[in-house]
């Protein structure tokens, strides 16, 4: 049997972009001034936000957002069932009705052989990373690796340590024709409580064309 593809209605693609742009405006507006850097995000080297598991818990609770782990057999077997690696997804859940999931697994290898810590890593991995998935929130934080057991023991400038990707495996950065417009778009379309979120982005040594072609799209249907 050959599924008849359906045509999207433009207006229905308007009113989601608003509804969309209008989560976000209220998102930086009432939600991330009440977060905390340094324990429910951290900033990480290339200047992104990252989303840290107490972050992505309090995500949760505004959201209404409950989380069941399940063992990602899929993903093992799809590698090879990977000696030694632990994979989990997160299926999560509002008023019981499914409303996203993430991934995530680790290796024993990489946590002196212990399994606690392993499962935990995975799990929170997939935590994370189906939090972000289920608020949106990925054109604002990022999951990074990150070492948060180490993150109480500040490096010689007083930071908190903070592993990253390799730079070199990040897409190409933005034009200087996409950071002019950014910039005349922030100027005309955001509300001084919101401006400098998106200033921050703008700014950020490592914003790639792909962010930058993101920060666009959102802006474009502010008025």
């Amino acid at each position: 049997m050959i599924e008849t593809m359906v045509q999207t209605d433009i207006n229905s693609v308007k009113k989601g972009v608003e509804t969309l742009n209008e989560k976000r405006r209220f998102f930086l507006e009432n939600i991330l001034p009440t977060l905390v850097e340094g324990q429910d995000y951290f900033i990480a080297d290339n200047g992104r936000k990252v989303l840290s598991k107490g972050g992505a818990e309090r995500l949760a609770e505004i959201y209404s957002i409950t989380a069941q782990f399940v063992p990602d057999k899929e993903s093992l077997a799809f590698f090879g069932d990977a000696n030694g690696t632990i994979a989990y997804r997160c299926v999560l859940r509002r008023d019981g009705v499914l409303c996203g999931e993430g991934r995530g697994s680790a290796s024993i290898k990489d946590y002196d052989e212990s399994i606690n810590s392993t499962i935990k890593v995975a799990q929170k991995s997939a935590f994370v990373d189906g939090i972000l998935r289920a608020t949106g929130m990925s054109f604002l934080f990022s999951q990074d690796f990150i070492a948060e057991d180490n993150l109480s023991e500040p490096d010689l400038e007083g930071r908190d340590r903070v592993a990253s990707f390799n730079h070199e495996d990040l897409p190409k950065f933005a034009t200087e024709k996409q950071k002019t417009f950014l910039s005349q778009l922030i100027n005309e379309k955001c509300s001084t409580s919101s401006k400098d979120e998106y200033l921050s982005q703008l700014n950020s040594p490592y914003l790639s064309r792909f962010d930058a072609s993101e920060l666009i799209s959102s802006l474009l249907p502010m008025k």
